[in-house]
């Protein structure tokens, strides 16, 4: 892709203004909460725990849905995701941190795509999901874009990575994943306008 191309099919850096979130496992729901949150739409006293069971038990009721962009089920599309063998191993693992029997186990609570879909339901809102990326003009070629101490380089531009997109939502919240290495993160987004 060339420069003109990735410039125009990005936004820059001064688009979104970015809300960081909890570095716990729970980055994926607290982007959405914050955002709920910040735009009323949610009561006070609202906390991870409680958008993420909301997420799994969704899952759990609709686990047969079919999602026509990701020629998926629900459930398979979680499987997937997680990396479980069965559906049952997910609501197990899942069901110990929203439940009241939560246990402290942090890598087993982060959410994904699976759960966005979810809480796009749940909430009736799209949610664009963002990467920050950057061009080499030596190069000639598109490069993992880089934030550093919450605020992004001068040459970092978002990139829609997909969204939950559904025509009778009128909302739309914006959400940034990060990926360092092995490890990733999301972080809320409010558009500058």
């Amino acid at each position: 892709m060339d420069f003109e191309t990735f410039y125009d099919s990005t936004y820059s850096r001064d688009k979104f203004k970015i809300i960081n979130t909890n570095n716990n496992g729970s980055c994926c729901y607290d982007s959405i909460l914050k955002l709920l949150k910040i735009n009323n739409k949610i009561k006070p006293n609202i906390n991870t725990k409680i958008i993420q069971s909301q997420a799994v038990n969704w899952i759990i009721k609709n686990k047969e849905l079919y999602l026509p962009n990701y020629n998926l089920t629900i459930e398979d599309y979680v499987l997937y995701t997680h990396q479980f063998d069965n559906f049952n191993d997910y609501i197990e693992t899942y069901k110990k941190y929203s439940g009241k029997t939560y246990e402290n186990i942090s890598h087993d609570r982060w959410g994904g795509i699976p759960e966005l879909i979810a809480l796009s339901y749940i909430y009736n809102i799209n949610i664009n999901i963002y990467t920050g990326k950057s061009y080499n003009k030596k190069k000639n070629k598109i490069i993992k874009g880089t934030i550093i101490n919450g605020k992004p380089r001068k040459d970092f531009r978002y990139q829609l990575l997909l969204n939950t997109t559904r025509n009778e939502f009128n909302n739309t919240y914006n959400i940034l994943y990060i990926q360092n290495g092995k490890s990733s993160h999301f972080v809320g987004l409010i558009m500058i306008t």
